[in-house]
């Protein structure tokens, strides 16, 4: 909290807000899409890494197993993921989009650069960068401190 201010937001507070309100953004454009936020997510984050294990999605959304089972059903109930047994460990499972899932992940890309386009809204390029470099620092200093998690696209050990 700044001393001169007292009622001043902090960072975690505004970085609190912000991701609220994002989050809340975004739920909005998945129920037009059928989905759910974590859905959304899951499928974002397949989309970015194809072939990524169900352990390692779990940790990247940060969801349970359980919770992560369920959501993967649905979305391969709806024709938009498929599993697969990891080649590698037959314990494991990987995740792809089909070809309907590519499809619904290119029109959501649209509005994904929608939303962030209108949340900095008012930002000049050398404020975006230095936001960015601000947060990823951030991010490092926060992530040097976290228990190990299962690497990403790896099957787990």
């Amino acid at each position: 909290m700044d001393a001169t201010d007292p009622w001043k937001p902090s960072i975690g507070t505004l970085l609190h807000e912000v991701t609220r309100l994002l989050r809340r953004r975004f739920e909005e454009e998945a129920k037009r899409h059928g989905l759910t936020l974590a859905q959304w997510r899951a499928m974002v984050t397949i989309h970015k890494q194809d072939g990524i294990t169900q352990v390692a999605l779990a940790a990247y959304i940060d969801c349970d197993a359980m919770t992560l089972s369920g959501i993967l059903d649905r979305l391969d109930k709806r024709g938009l993921i498929e599993r697969i047994v990891h080649p590698d460990d037959s314990r494991a499972k990987q995740t792809r989009l089909t070809p309907a899932g590519q499809s619904l992940m290119a029109q959501s890309q649209d509005v994904a650069a929608q939303v962030f386009s209108q949340a900095l809204e008012g930002l000049d390029e050398q404020a975006r960068q230095a936001l960015t470099e601000s947060l990823m620092r951030i991010r490092t200093n926060l992530s040097a401190q976290e228990p190990s998690i299962v690497e990403i696209g790896k099957p787990a050990e």
